[in-house]
């Protein structure tokens, strides 16, 4: 049996999108299939098609998401649909993601928890109306695991706010107004549950080269140079081992170009745009990420093709502008955060400038939040946090990859980047570059195999150097 995902396409591309995201970003064998495949999993979202029941009694695995009761093809204990902010989903490895969503709720046998009387303190011990999230069903020789919970649309979703970064602090960004990175750990749970249920394993690629960890990257998006602060921080980290990717942003930077040059040859520099904004055509947006490479050339300073967003805002037409402009790959917190690197879907198109997520917080944005509240922000408390940062990421297998600006971090410098550095060095982890990480992202992507169960695993093709397989054994479910 060939071990590779199907997947169902829906009428509305979304919801057949974030799959798709899911299975490139693990690099796990998959393929579209509007006819009865002959897979183990089968994934859909929204619709199903005629012939899941068979495919199910013949012993099939299947992920349902985004259920309304009519799809499914035998009869549910449906609740009715809730406007829920969270979804428990600690019993699929990613705590409890901010999902912001209209989720169908149903009664039955499963794992997660929908709450839906949400924020509520518990009174007389009591919890009423908890569901599960996904809910299991037998169906002949198979079965299938369904929920409302439309977890391919949301990773494709637009738009961000202003809350709580993660759970264990106060501090608070603009970002993707849901926690994609979570919901992808989830997805992934699921499959690898899904064959489980046939016995079998599940195979990926490995993230990183070799047997890293994890990816430790630090970047710094100039807006403004404040004198030496520029300096302070590429020498800091030269001096700790720290190679650091900048990002210049032509009409902040303008006043102390000449300041550029005092950024190490170490380090890498790649752009920022012209105006410090998002646009929302991708005439507007192209000019305005040309005219800072432009400008930059026109200074002498050699830039790669990386780019980060003006105030962390993305929409798809920026990302056509930077495909326009030749650039690979970009790092936007309101679109996504914390996890690991994909290439984002055009409605049902994949576009080949790949997002990079960042952890969103900042000094220059602490800061702000402490006078915000009237407070000062305590010494050391930056330090402190990057190194937790550090150590949660690595500890969940997700890339690293730490920012903030001159204004105030250039102030920090020379006190974080050493501890930082201690933080890196106690792990596992590969030192690396935004450009380096973009590189490696594109050749394991690049990677093709084809996996195979009789009574034991083999795998054919050829991987690129670095490149390696991993296997999860099934869990026996």
């Amino acid at each position: 049996m060939q071990l590779r995902a199907g997947i169902y396409p829906s009428r509305h591309p979304e919801q057949t999108d974030g799959w798709r995201i899911l299975c490139e970003q693990e690099k796990t064998p998959h393929f579209l299939t509007t006819e009865r495949p002959d897979c183990p999993v089968l994934l859909c979202e929204g619709e199903t098609p005629v012939w899941l029941t068979d495919y199910l009694q013949e012993g099939g695995i299947a992920v349902l998401s985004g259920m309304h009761p009519e799809e499914l093809p035998f009869p549910t204990d449906y609740i009715g649909t809730a406007a829920l902010e969270f979804a428990d989903l600690t019993e699929l490895d990613c705590g409890t993601p901010r999902i912001a969503s209209l989720v169908p709720v149903y009664a039955g046998s499963g794992i997660g928890l929908l709450r839906l009387h949400e924020s509520r303190k518990i009174k007389c011990g009591l919890h009423p109306d908890e569901y599960p999230a996904v809910v299991w069903q037998n169906v002949g020789k198979g079965g299938c695991w369904y929920t409302g919970i439309p977890f391919s649309e949301l990773i494709c979703a637009l738009g961000d706010t202003l809350r709580r970064t993660t759970p264990d602090s106060d501090f608070t960004e603009r970002i993707t107004s849901v926690d994609k990175h979570l919901l992808l750990r989830a997805m992934r749970e699921l499959l690898i549950r899904s064959y489980g249920k046939r016995g079998l394993p599940y195979v990926y690629l490995h993230y990183y080269p070799g047997n890293y960890q994890s990816v430790f990257v630090f970047r710094v998006d100039i807006d403004g140079i404040y004198g030496d602060h520029l300096c302070r921080i590429s020498d800091a980290a030269k001096k700790a081992g720290i190679r650091v990717t900048f990002y210049t942003n032509k009409s902040l930077c303008e006043p102390e170009a000449e300041r550029l040059r005092d950024i190490d040859p170490s380090h890498d520099i790649g752009c920022h745009a012209d105006v410090h904004n998002l646009f929302t055509t991708q005439e507007e947006n192209f000019r305005n990420v040309h005219d800072c490479r432009a400008w930059m050339k026109e200074l002498g300073i050699d830039y790669t093709t990386g780019f980060v967003a003006p105030r962390g805002m993305w929409n798809f037409a920026l990302n056509r502008a930077l495909e326009e402009d030749g650039v690979t790959y970009t790092s936007d917190f309101g679109y996504a955060v914390f996890g690991l690197p994909f290439y984002p879907y055009d409605h049902g198109t994949r576009m080949a400038v790949k997002q990079l997520p960042v952890d969103p917080f900042s000094t220059e944005r602490a800061v702000a939040k402490a006078e915000e509240e009237g407070t000062a922000l305590p010494e050391g408390s930056v330090t402190d946090y990057f190194c937790r940062s550090v150590r949660r990421q690595a500890e969940a297998g997700l890339p690293v990859i730490l920012y903030s600006h001159p204004q105030h971090f250039g102030l920090l410098a020379e006190e974080t980047f050493p501890r930082l550095a201690e933080a890196v060095r106690a792990l596992p982890l590969w030192h690396a570059t935004m450009g380096e990480l973009d590189a490696w992202w594109q050749k394991r992507d690049g990677a093709d195999y084809a996996a195979f169960w009789e009574d034991s695993l083999t795998v054919t093709g050829d991987l690129p150097e670095d490149v390696s397989i991993r296997v999860i054994e099934p869990k026996g479910e």
